[in-house]
């Protein structure tokens, strides 16, 4: 190993002598063992030897025996993490070696700059150096940081080079160009001087960083030591990294002020496909809880993200790729690292070093060494020359980021980083305008109005959510729009005429912004704005506790614009347009037409595979939003994926239920039956009416004027006259309330009076494969609208030389000749196929299987239908199915009459020519 020049380059790195002599005592150890770590022998490098050390915390507790060549004493896990961090420290010293700074060295190398900086040590004082030699020059811009303190630069280099025999005097600049280029930290003291000058301004009361009061705590440490805890604690639970990672990532960007990552960044995460939301808080955990050397958790973290943004995620660009990556384990270990943001990064790069930082558009792990040294050799300067006592590398990225914020409001006292979770370009701006809006209740966990309190404090929490509660509080992002409010039901004093039906009524008892993101599920901050009055609401209203609104329907708007903006309601309108006001128009507005008030009970229908599935997402979606038909997101295959998303977030909100009939399912489950509870004296239990999902559904549409979509899939598969029994009345559209003939009637468990609202729509699907349409029940069919849904083989291509499409309607061709056009195959087993190998695995798992059950496994019928079928009596190798005549038993062989029997395989491999004609 090169001893001398890896210690250079510690001692340049600016490594503390602790570290130094760790490193140095382990990688001499790691050099006698697997043999000269600068020639090792052909196929072993430093990084299997790396590897050949691993060894984790499932090896500990499972009591795996040491893999290294020497014996080690103490701590087995602990030891082999530290051997292998130093053959990092190495690989990172030969990379620094092959990839030197640019500028002339003047052929000095690092350990001629460390005798000069000893002999300057040895002189006494500074001056004393300088006046021992001749042309050393008195020190100005630039000086070189060591351990702590201060060396004139060009003294130091000229000094160096008339030992080493040479006559050059290079200038302050070439000076410095030859350091840096040698792997020192060189620093422009007047521009750091005028940080520092800065930093004190602002943090008057300043004396050290380990002061647990005055403005740097308050502002700056108190809050990253919190978060500090909480990261750590999540790291090491039991949670599994997808939701360790998550948790993580929200406490670093929506989990308090000043955060180092992006919220914009989180909501894109959550809108991206399943598979790359996992992956991305997985790294993110593995960041958090990585067995590795920290530089050596932030070099893979990174790369992994930079993956993720190839593979779809495209927030993640250069400076959030480091973000995160960096935050993260700096977190976890602010010893080695800190919270970062590329902006602060490069100006402190630029101002003190005169150095552009990161430059390179994909991340290169020489370029965060050279971050990490600069961060270390502040450090250094900040505990030894200035006294400053730094408790680790996050006091030098809070001096940096008071220092330079160029925002800093004097008025306040504090940072512009304070509202930096706050949008603040026209970009963010404009997303937050898209919503959503948040409307949350007044009440705290029960009756209790928590108004003044929340004001008070500058917050709205939960005492206990339910799982959907703290989700939604999950979602809400610094900078959304925020009104508290409570909601209720007038008869009497409303300013229109109700005559003397109920009206729902919503008061906005105060409005703000969203600044923070406590991150556990149940609190955010909010800016409340003073000298607000309260205000009702009428109509269009929400009762449970927390309302997402968005701004995508007539009524959205208007609340927005009355909650928000001032806007006045104008109640004509809403009885125009409410569903179930429609028999009770005001004077001004002429009666509603009825067709846009008519609720919608429909049932999509067709053969297996006809995207009923979609339809089904694409008409709730529809209603829910007030869309056209003909809407982009309903109609665009390409964006499927988002009308999923657009459905999940409908259902999580309760406006759109989903149930599954099936030969079981009865009254009680889907409308309200008797349920036993225990006694409270523990000894036996009563019956209690509980409410199934369509009392449920009702209820909530009833009191909200937002559609809400009850989805039952396979409606057929169930007793429809018991399932519904007199409700089945009420589900007609001219039966429900609000309409010119509505009606209650009173449920015969709970002994409620039940009516179906308006706005609450129907859908339901049925397989014709499963149960002809003819054979529903008569009530059913005279209640619903049928949309036959039929195999669609024009929505498919060509796929690695075989037509999809004319093979489907081929098949199809011959089931309708063979069976009857309820039984075709439908085009969605096949739209996902990319290859040859897709299609063979639908005709192999998802088709053939079908077949045989249309045909009750008459093989036969399977093999005609797709095109094997042989009117011979042998033997046939076919494209799909092979026929081996079977001989009769003995005894049986006599019947000459008697027709021939076979034996029927699928092939291994199938072949689409006789099917297609060829």
């Amino acid at each position: 190993m090169r001893e001398a020049e890896f210690k250079a380059w510690l001692e340049a790195e600016g490594y503390s002598t602790a570290t130094i002599n760790t490193q140095m005592a382990d990688v001499r150890r790691l050099d006698r063992a697997y043999g000269n770590l600068d020639d090792l022998p052909d196929g072993q490098t430093l990084a299997s030897i790396r590897a050949s050390l691993a060894y984790s915390k499932a090896d500990q507790r499972a009591g795996r025996p040491s893999p290294c060549k020497f014996a080690i004493e103490g701590d087995l896990y602990d030891n082999l993490a530290h051997y292998r961090a130093a053959l990092n420290f190495y690989r990172r010293f030969l990379d620094a070696r092959s990839a030197a700074r640019a500028g002339s060295t003047y052929d000095l190398t690092p350990q001629d700059v460390l005798d000069a900086i000893d002999r300057c040590n040895s002189a006494g004082s500074m001056e004393a150096f300088i006046a021992s030699r001749e042309g050393l020059g008195d020190p100005a811009k630039f000086w070189l940081l060591h351990r702590g303190r201060r060396y004139p630069s060009s003294a130091i280099v000229r000094d160096a080079l008339s030992r080493n025999g040479g006559s050059a005097l290079p200038d302050e600049a070439q000076c410095k160009a030859t350091l840096d280029a040698l792997g020192f930290v060189v620093i422009d003291w007047p521009a750091f001087e005028s940080l520092r000058k800065t930093f004190l301004t602002r943090m008057a009361d300043f004396e050290d960083f380990h002061r647990q009061d005055g403005k740097y705590w308050t502002i700056e440490r108190r809050d990253k030591n919190q978060l500090i805890e909480k990261v750590r604690t999540i790291a090491e639970s039991s949670a599994d990294d997808r939701s360790a990672g998550e948790q993580i990532y929200r406490l670093l960007s929506v989990g308090g002020q000043g955060l180092p990552l992006s919220w914009r960044t989180l909501d894109e995460v959550q809108k991206a496909d399943t598979d790359l939301r996992d992956r991305f808080y997985t790294v993110v955990a593995t960041l958090a809880r990585s067995d590795d050397d920290p530089l050596a958790a932030i070099t893979n973290g990174a790369k992994a993200l930079e993956q993720l943004k190839i593979d779809g995620i495209d927030g993640l660009r250069r400076g959030e790729v480091l973000a995160i990556a960096i935050s993260v384990v700096g977190t976890v270990h602010p010893e080695t690292a800190t919270w970062f943001k590329i902006s602060r990064i490069e100006a402190m790069g630029q101002r003190l070093f005169g150095r552009k930082l990161f430059a390179h558009p994909q991340f290169q792990p020489t370029h965060l060494d050279e971050y990490l040294q600069l961060t270390r050799a502040l450090f250094g300067l900040f505990a030894t020359e200035l006294n400053w006592n730094p408790v680790d590398l996050f006091d030098v990225q809070g001096f940096v980021w008071v220092a330079l914020d160029e925002k800093w409001t004097e008025e306040d006292d504090a940072p512009a980083q304070e509202s930096a979770t706050l949008p603040s370009t026209n970009e963010e701006r404009e997303a937050l305008q898209r919503g959503p809006y948040w409307f949350v209740g007044a009440s705290y966990g029960g009756r209790d109005d928590q108004a003044e309190r929340f004001l008070a404090e500058g917050i709205w929490d939960i005492g206990s959510p339910s799982d959907r509660q703290r989700k939604q509080i999950l979602r809400m992002q610094p900078g959304e729009r925020i009104a508290m409010k409570a909601t209720y039901v007038r008869r009497n004093g409303l300013p229109f005429e109700n005559r003397g039906r109920t009206v729902s009524v919503m008061q906005i008892k105060a409005i703000g912004t969203i600044t923070a993101n406590a991150g556990d599920g149940k609190s955010v901050s909010v800016a409340w704005e003073s000298g607000y009055n309260p205000r009702e609401w009428y109509h269009y209203t929400y009762q449970p506790t927390i309302w997402q609104v968005y701004p995508n329907n007539e009524m959205a708007k208007r609340l927005i614009r009355f909650a928000f903006d001032g806007e006045t309601q104008d109640y004509s309108w809403f009885l125009q347009n409410l569903s179930h006001w429609g028999g009770l128009p005001t004077e001004e507005a002429p009666a509603p037409d009825p067709v846009e008030r008519s609720p919608l009970n429909l049932i999509l229908y067709g053969p297996p595979g006809t995207g009923k599935t979609y339809r089904t997402m694409a008409e709730a979606v529809r209603l829910c939003h007030g869309l056209t038909d003909g809407d982009p997101l309903l109609t665009d295959p390409a964006r499927r994926q988002e009308l999923r998303k657009v459905y999940e977030e409908l259902r999580g909100q309760g406006q759109i239920g989903f149930v599954t009939f099936h030969q079981n399912y009865a009254y009680e489950d889907f409308v309200e039956g008797l349920r036993p509870k225990p006694l409270a004296d523990g000894v036996g239990f009563t019956l209690v009416a509980e409410p199934g999902i369509l009392r449920r559904m009702a209820e909530a549409a009833e009191a909200s004027a937002e559609e809400h979509v009850l989805v039952i899939d396979e409606i057929n598969r169930a007793n429809i006259s018991k399932v519904f029994g007199e409700l089945i009345t009420l589900i007609e559209p001219d039966k429900r309330l609000g309409m010119d003939e509505g009606m209650r009637l009173i449920l015969p468990y709970s002994g409620a009076r039940f009516g179906m609202p308006a706005n609450l729509h129907i859908i339901g699907t049925m397989n014709t494969a499963d149960r002809s349409i003819a054979l529903l029940d008569t009530a059913l069919r005279r209640r619903f609208a049928f949309r036959e849904l039929m195999p669609d083989a024009s929505l498919l291509g060509t796929v690695d030389g075989i037509n999809l499409a004319a093979m489907l309607a081929t098949i199809n061709e011959r089931i309708e000749y063979l069976f009857d056009r309820e039984h075709q195959i439908g085009h969605a087993y096949f739209i996902g196929c990319r290859n040859r190998a897709d299609v063979d695995a639908v005709m192999r798992h998802k088709v053939i299987p079908l077949l045989a059950e249309y045909f009750y496994e008459d093989w036969a019928k399977v093999a005609t239908v797709l095109g094997d079928g042989n009117n011979g009596e042998g033997p046939q190798d076919a494209g799909f199915i092979d026929r081996q005549p079977l001989r009769a038993p003995d005894g049986m062989g006599g019947n000459e009459d008697a027709a021939p029997r076979y034996r029927w395989r699928v092939r291994e491999r199938f072949n689409y020519d006789r099917l297609m004609g060829k």
